[in-house]
């Protein structure tokens, strides 16, 4: 399944309320004037310091599987 298919897919099993949020924040980020990449660019030593503190932190063992986190994303937005 191709992304473009597994969003029409994942919008269709939403609730309308749901859909009607994800279109309003769609329109907004096609009708402002500022860039539609919610990301802004980091420095080398800001993603360093992050790499740093996500390597301490998976050390103490505050992470969690992938297939954990991505269950509990789904459960949380009603996808299961």
């Amino acid at each position: 399944m191709s992304t473009i298919d597994a969003t029409v897919s994942m919008l269709e099993t939403m609730p309308v309320e749901a859909q009607e949020k994800v279109f309003s924040y769609t329109q907004a980020l096609f009708s402002s004037r500022r860039p539609a990449n919610p990301f802004t660019p980091k420095s080398e030593a800001q993603i360093l310091t992050e790499l740093d503190k996500s390597e301490q932190e998976i050390a103490e063992g505050k992470c969690q599987e992938a297939t954990t986190a991505v269950t509990e994303l789904r459960r949380a937005h009603g996808f299961i």
